[in-house]
């Protein structure tokens, strides 16, 4: 199978225009030298005005120091799964054919990055796409400068990847030289093979890390986290090689103290930030798949397990205790001793015997690294986490096997113990975690296999599956793999087959089928931290962490290498699903979707609010005034007054307006261990029936008010400032007196001190707030404001936040109690559609979340007339009604939560309960009904609030019946019956 690349991904295709465009009318001047890179101006204005441009779109707090020194720096935040690797690739074709630039240096952290690279750079199908599809001339010639495995005697050869690196002209037009190292390499070690001299010379140079400079180089750096400006490598870079030009690429940066008013922060290292594709964009954009995170809890709910670190001379066996908080330090325990010593829960448990391994009275075998809960330690933790994971592979590669063309479904494991997989010779260890691997994978293909029959049974075209497992099952070794860290040094045939297909053979781990026909099973990996970043697989579907990080790790790198779209069999990028990554976990990282959620928001200020600024561009774009956008996506429910964003409403916004979008889908990130929300379907027929009705009700109506002339409202407003609105904000501490008595400490709460919280406006911005919140015309205002000015003494901090909030509570009330009987509605010509039932198009939605229509759910189906299949409610009277089968009902539905949005008196929205479609006695015509339920006995025991929704709803049902559309509109208590208020409206 060869992979196929796409050219022109918007995403990718910003990032290489944003690094050229840095240049653009920079000098840049050739050398003499055909060896050397030419020479960009480092202090051209032009080249700090293209930056500055750059960054405009780029928030404030994150384009970094745009400090240029000894070279320039610029850097790209990709998240990772977004291809990386081919956008500097493709940024050193653009460099060179643009700006002539030639000796590019390529610095990655690790053997498997390294590894991953030079695999990428040399494949077939990555040099027929840039010269095909891109229209590349040159071909990028790869040096990959490796570390020597032994020292021989006699005299040692100038290092050749550098040798030829140097010494690649520019005259020969078609050659773009980059040189590939590891991190290590480019440390200046005593005798290091960079920095010693040797014999022979190269273009005059004797020592290696003087050529290299020489040449003027452009670095490239991969994964910049691992690389801090402090560390060893980053000498090496500026003392002894020196390049005009650093380029960093990656999803997570360094850290750097700071001092901010006299303390120190830790900011990321930022250095002239020139591209950010967020972790969120990436999310959001479904350039990367989804996540499930997933962990085995406890039975009890105790979340506590045990560890066997080690045995030492047969006498004694070192164990751990690990709680969700800590790991404990170990206990030494003896033959004959009890397991009680560590935790209750193993009292009757006794050590047996110590050797190799530990027996326990229960008879259970445990291993160095086994770890064991305290309330089901008959099966090891490990084993039930293999079980989840396997659970979950076959389930998503049954489904990737169901399309018309096929993607082969990997699965990674981490582990702790590499021997417990692969035992080092003449350790005398067995290899306990691969050989239960074997057995619970086996077990499971044959579980499989029973229900792919049973599937092909009902008609399914599973064959070829089935043949697949079989094949599996077959030989049970050939499906799995393991790469660790000392495999580079091992020189096992086999071992050395694996770590090339891995690292290397990513074309054959990919393909299902052999090139001799014969199916390749290879899918599930074992690695420990050597496949921890800067490696992936697009087909990774599965990540399973059989043991905890052990450290506060960016939770963005930990699921990385399963973050790429995958591939088809064909090699064809899979970019037009949605897809998700299974990610296990165990007990002691059960928070590790908050967290992750909570790094990826990391970049963003205020991720459940609006700002001003996004609303106004948003405006300017679509050519609208700003208070109308924002009564706009106030009157729709989307924000409150103060821009926060409606939880309940939030995926719903972006998509209508994915301008305003920050922050992470709620369906992106999903936390398996918590519940998650029934999707009830809709009952399309039934939808067909109320059409009508849903349809009507779901036009858009703003309020008016009869009768209100500028004078009378001035007068009016002045009133309200009259009354008293100035106030301010006050913050109190709150003080824990410890105090001794009696030889015993006492601790006690006071109340410490009030501080008054400093939030002025200027007054342009209090009056243009105050107006929006209020639509009252800022003029008016401004007079009211001069005439209360005329009587007081205005104090200097007056208008403020406070001031404003006090206001509108009393302009407010002053509405509810004045304007109620003076309020009517008209009609907005804008769409019906999206609603919460319909799609933009006006087709019905498949399904509606639960939590839009009752946060409990009776079992088995609901009844033919309704609209949904589920019954959901919250309460039991409209439980009571969703039972009810009233006959001359011929649909009804409970009204989706928040989904119709009357306009208020009080500048909120209202949605009532139900809608009706009923026939009339003679069966004539049909007669729609609104109802309102609220489930307390009287009138009088209605908040002040509910009785005016329900007024201002009569007012605007009374419009449409006005517009040509009858709708009756009933409110039911609880002592009113639902077929009680039908006959009513019957006439009955």
């Amino acid at each position: 199978m060869a992979l196929r690349l796409e050219a022109g991904l918007p995403h990718q295709k910003k990032a290489i225009e944003a690094i050229t465009k840095v240049f653009d009318g920079v000098h840049f001047t050739k050398n003499h030298y055909s060896f050397i890179n030419p020479a960009i101006d480092l202090h051209s204005e032009t080249l700090i005005g293209n930056i500055e441009k750059i960054q405009r779109s780029i928030d404030y707090s994150l384009r970094g120091s745009n400090v240029i020194d000894k070279y320039l720096n610029l850097d790209i935040k990709m998240e990772t799964g977004t291809g990386k690797t081919y956008v500097y690739t493709q940024a050193i074709y653009e460099l060179n054919r643009k700006y002539g630039l030639n000796k590019f240096i390529i610095l990655v952290p690790s053997l498997a990055v390294k590894a991953g690279t030079k695999q990428f750079i040399k494949a077939d199908y990555v040099k027929r796409h840039f010269k095909s599809d891109c229209n590349y001339n040159t071909e990028i010639e790869l040096h990959v400068l490796d570390s020597k495995k032994s020292k021989k005697k006699g005299r040692e050869p100038f290092p050749h990847a550098v040798d030829d690196f140097v010494s690649g002209s520019d005259l020969i037009s078609h050659k773009i030289h980059v040189l590939l190292v590891n991190m290590q390499l480019f440390q200046d070690k005593k005798g290091g093979m960079l920095t010693k001299e040797y014999d022979n010379a190269v273009e005059g140079f004797y020592k290696p890390s003087e050529a290299i400079k020489a040449t003027n180089p452009v670095i490239i750096i991969d994964e910049p986290h691992r690389f801090s400006k402090e560390n060893k490598t980053f000498e090496f870079i500026n003392n002894e090689i020196c390049p005009q030009c650093i380029i960093r690429f990656g999803a997570t940066f360094p850290d750097i103290e700071r001092k901010v008013e006299g303390k120190k922060i830790k900011v990321k290292d930022y250095q002239n930030l020139i591209y950010n594709l967020s972790s969120y964009d990436a999310f959001n954009q479904n350039l990367i798949k989804g996540i499930r995170k997933e962990h085995l809890p406890s039975p009890t709910g105790e979340n506590i397990k045990v560890k066997l670190l080690s045995t030492k001379n047969k006498a004694n066996a070192q164990f751990q205790l690990i709680t969700e908080k800590e790991k404990r330090s170990s206990i030494s325990l003896a033959k004959d001793n009890s397991l009680a010593l560590l935790h209750p829960a193993f009292d009757g448990v006794y050590i047996n015997s110590i050797g190799k391994n530990v027996e326990l009275s229960t008879g259970q075998v445990l291993e160095r690294g086994t770890e064991i809960y305290t309330d089901i330690y008959s099966s090891s933790y490990q084993d039930l986490m293999l079980k989840l994971a396997l659970k979950r592979h076959f389930e998503t590669e049954r489904e990737n096997f169901r399309r018309k063309y096929k993607i082969k479904t990997l699965c990674l494991f981490f582990i702790d113990d590499i021997d417990s997989y692969r035992p080092e010779k003449g350790s005398g260890r067995t290899s306990y975690l691969k050989d239960s691997f074997e057995k619970l994978l086996k077990e499971k293909i044959e579980d499989e296999l029973f229900l792919v029959d049973q599937l092909i049974g009902e008609g399914e075209d599973l064959t070829e599956y089935k043949l697949y497992l079989e094949a599996s099952r077959a030989d049970i070794a050939a499906t799995h793999s393991g790469y660790f860290a000392r495999d580079n040094d091992d020189s096992d045939e086999e071992i050395a087959r694996q770590v090339d297909e891995i690292l290397i053979g990513k074309e054959k781990l990919l393909s299902i089928r052999e090139p001799n026909g014969h199916f390749n099973t290879r899918r599930f990996i074992f690695s420990k931290w050597t496949l921890k970043e800067g490696w992936d697989n697009p087909n990774v579907f599965t990540i399973a962490k059989l043991r905890s990080s052990g450290s506060e790790n960016s939770k963005l790198q930990e699921v990385g290498r399963g973050l790429r779209l995958p591939v088809d069999e064909n090699g064809n990028r899979m970019s037009q699903e949605e897809f998700f990554l299974n990610y296990i976990v165990d007990f002691t990282e059960k928070d590790f979707a908050e967290k992750l959620v909570d790094e990826i928001h990391g970049d963003i200020e205020e991720v459940s609010k609006v700002s001003e600024q996004s609303i106004e561009k948003l405006a300017e774009k679509l050519g609208l005034d700003y208070s109308v956008l924002l009564g706009g996506l106030m009157f729709k429910g989307y924000i409150d007054k103060n821009r926060e964003i409606k939880v309940d409403k939030r995926d719903e916004f972006f998509a209508e307006y994915p301008d305003l979008l920050k922050g992470i889908s709620s369906n992106k990130i999903i936390d398996r261990n918590k519940k998650q929300p029934v999707n009830i379907k809709i009952r399309t027929s039934r939808y067909n029936e109320i059409k009508e009705l849903w349809e009507k009700i779901n036009q858009k109506y703003f309020i008016t008010y009869e009768n209100l002339d500028n004078k009378y409202l001035f007068e009016e407003v002045s009133d309200i400032i009259h009354s008293g609105i100035y106030s301010k904000s006050y913050v109190t501490s709150k003080r824990d007196v410890v105090r001794a008595f009696d030889n015993t400490l006492s601790i006690s709460q006071q109340d410490g001190v009030s501080l008054s919280v400093e939030n002025i406006l200027p007054y342009n911005i209090f009056l243009k707030r105050t107006s929006q919140l209020t639509s009252l015309p800022i003029k008016l205002l401004h007079s009211a404001f001069v005439n209360y000015a005329k009587h007081h003494t205005i104090q200097k901090d007056f208008f403020n936040e406070n001031t404003v909030s006090q206001f509108i509570i009393k302009f407010n009330e002053w509405k509810k109690k004045k304007l109620m009987g003076r309020l009517s509605y008209q009609k907005v010509n804008l769409p019906v559609h999206p609603t919460a039932l319909t799609n933009k198009d006006g087709k019905v939605r498949e399904v509606v979340t639960q939590g839009r229509l009752g946060t409990k759910i009776l079992p088995g189906e609901a009844q033919n007339k309704y609209l949904y299949d589920v019954v959901a409610f919250d309460s039991d009277l409209e439980k009571e009604n969703i039972l009810s089968n009233i006959e001359e009902v011929i649909v009804f539905g409970k009204i989706p939560k928040n989904s119709i949005r009357i306009p208020m008196i009080d500048g909120g929205t209202y949605s009532p309960d139900f809608m009706y479609v009923v026939k009339k006695n003679d069966g004539s015509k049909e007669l729609n009904i609104v109802i309102e339920s609220k489930d307390v006995q009287t009138d009088s025991n209605l908040r002040e609030d509910e009785q005016i929704r329900i007024k201002c709803a009569k007012e605007f049902f009374k419009q449409l019946q006005l517009d040509g559309y009858d709708v009756k509109f009933k409110k039911q208590l609880q002592a009113k019956k639902i077929k009680g208020i039908i006959d009513e409206v019957l006439g009955n």
